[in-house]
């Protein structure tokens, strides 16, 4: 009877692989028009960008811009007659607003006196300004000394270093070259020779970057 029972039992389970069909992937085939992708939707917005400090800031409205010019005019030394100047400078300055704003910069130069046969003398001016321009109006206030200079006056040869010196200009920017009336006044200490105040006032002309 046991034995008849396990012959049953295998009987079934072969009769039952037989009855069924293996599985067969069958292809789908193309999508059905009309039916579209599943397309999940994401925030693409970036993230905040951090805060800022203020260090890191830009300056806004200042504009850089570089000068080369020309000056002559009228020189009045202490001591000796009213003579004549002339001067060539460089000078790198910043203006707010490109041509409206304050302004300030730095210029270099040589520059040389004389009034007459034995009264002369030559020079390196190194000066700071600051002042306003809007529009074509151009005005500027500065400080600064010669850096450097020789006088020989009446026999006397004097050496100085660092003399000071301030200056007052005003004209017109015409964007591009500007037309100034400039005057100067310093007192040129040194060796070798007595101290002595000067005063130039003259006209200059600038050709500028700006």
């Amino acid at each position: 009877m046991p034995r008849f029972r396990w012959l049953a039992c295998a009987f079934s389970v072969a009769v039952s692989a037989r009855a069924t069909p293996p599985l067969v992937e069958r292809d789908r085939g193309p999508e059905p028009r009309g039916v579209q992708p599943l397309i999940i939707a994401t925030d693409r917005t970036p993230p905040p960008e951090p805060a800022r400090r203020w260090s890191d800031l830009p300056r806004r409205g200042w504009h850089e811009g570089y000068s080369i010019g020309a000056g002559f005019g009228r020189a009045f030394v202490e001591g000796v007659d009213p003579g004549f100047w002339g001067r060539l400078e460089l000078g790198a300055y910043e203006v707010q607003h490109r041509r409206r704003g304050f302004f300030r910069g730095v210029s270099v130069g040589v520059e040389g006196w004389r009034a007459g046969p034995a009264d002369f003398g030559a020079g390196a001016p190194v000066l700071a300004q600051v002042g306003i321009q809007s529009d074509a109006l151009f005005m500027v206030l500065g400080a600064g000394a010669q850096a450097l200079f020789v006088d020989q006056v009446a026999g006397d040869t004097g050496v100085g270093f660092l003399a000071p010196e301030a200056l007052a200009d005003v004209g017109f920017d015409l964007e591009g070259v500007r037309f100034l009336l400039d005057a100067r006044a310093g007192y040129r200490w040194q060796l070798g020779a007595p101290d002595r105040s000067s005063l130039r006032v003259g006209g200059v002309i600038q050709l500028t970057t700006d």
